[in-house]
């Protein structure tokens, strides 16, 4: 199986068991924890929490938190930006959320010691992976028993990732305005016969996105269009995530947009720190494509740094046939 076989097929596994990382489609967990719940009960705040205000808030966040930290911390120290309009912070603070989420809802209504019922999965799921769910639980673990939005207005539904998500793309945050439109071309796809073609509309709006200058929306135009088993589109997503890469996008090891789902594999090869996007499709792609790639992102990386939207429509178009 090639390495692109292998992301897809561990991408569709997690999102299966987990509910992926489709920001905009997850409800509310079933549960609240206890400060969530007793927040809601506190007396009515002085303005309507369902519409919070629409100005533009300042980029800098209350707390300055690093990313990586501790969730709950991170997640606490952008809420208050967050709600005041910040849609980097939205965009932010969504996904770390959603990330710990993939964990915890796993284990949320389990009976018992969360870690056992890991131990206890399937032995579909490999010891590495077991290892892993228990490490990232420990991280998140302080999000099942405290409300990081507790100094938040209460609000119908709390506050899950996919609220904070789509008041990203609402605010136009451009990675946000991004993963709304790729999730969409999943859900609706224009070809029932091909999943994930792009619309017109979501061509626009990815060029849109593309020419704001964050190479990581290239990178998750790239590695979404990348699911599909289609050559022509498996060779062009992937010089999408070649040109973002030498722009400085998050293709590191440890890229939070490109997760290498196949280091779950405890024998797979060059899984280590210097793992990295543009390594992990050289070893996926035959010579011959990862050439055809190459010289593609080309084109693409030239795009970009000249912010030519029309030739940004024209490669996204690719994806739309």
């Amino acid at each position: 199986m090639t390495l692109p076989s292998k992301i897809v097929l561990a991408v569709v596994l997690v999102i299966v068991v987990a509910g992926g990382a489709l920001y905009f489609l997850r409800d509310s967990p079933a549960t609240m924890p206890a400060a969530a719940f007793e927040s809601a009960q506190a007396s009515p705040p002085s303005r309507a929490t369902d519409e919070p205000p629409a100005k533009e808030a300042p980029a800098t966040e209350d707390r300055k938190v690093a990313a990586g930290s501790d969730p709950f911390e991170f997640i606490r120290g952008l809420a208050k930006s967050a709600y005041d309009g910040d849609g980097r912070a939205q965009y932010l603070l969504g996904r770390e959320y959603d990330r710990c989420e993939m964990t915890l809802l796993l284990v949320r209504k389990v009976d018992g010691d969360p870690e056992t019922a890991i131990w206890g999965f399937p032995n579909s799921w490999s010891q590495t992976m077991k290892e892993r769910s228990i490490a990232e639980y420990r991280r998140c673990i302080r999000l099942m028993k405290e409300d990081p939005f507790v100094e938040l207005p209460p609000r119908k539904g709390g506050y899950p990732p996919r609220y904070w998500m789509q008041r990203s793309a609402e605010a136009g945050y451009p990675l946000a305005v991004a993963e709304r439109s790729l999730v969409g071309s999943l859900l609706k796809p224009v070809d029932e016969a091909a999943p994930g073609k792009l619309s017109v509309e979501s061509v626009d709006e990815l060029a849109k996105a593309a020419m704001s200058g964050d190479p990581d929306v290239a990178l998750t135009i790239g590695f979404r269009q990348s699911w599909f088993d289609d050559p022509v589109r498996t060779t062009a997503a992937s010089a999408w995530m070649l040109a973002a890469c030498r722009m400085g996008a998050d293709c590191g090891a440890d890229s939070k947009i490109y997760p290498f789902f196949m280091c779950e594999e405890p024998n797979y090869p060059n899984c280590d720190k210097d793992l990295n996007v543009e390594l992990a499709l050289s070893i996926g792609l035959s010579p011959e494509k990862y050439a055809e790639a190459y010289a593609q992102s080309q084109i693409i990386e030239q795009a970009l740094r000249n912010r030519d939207s029309a030739a940004l429509k024209a490669l996204l178009e690719k994806f739309a046939r």
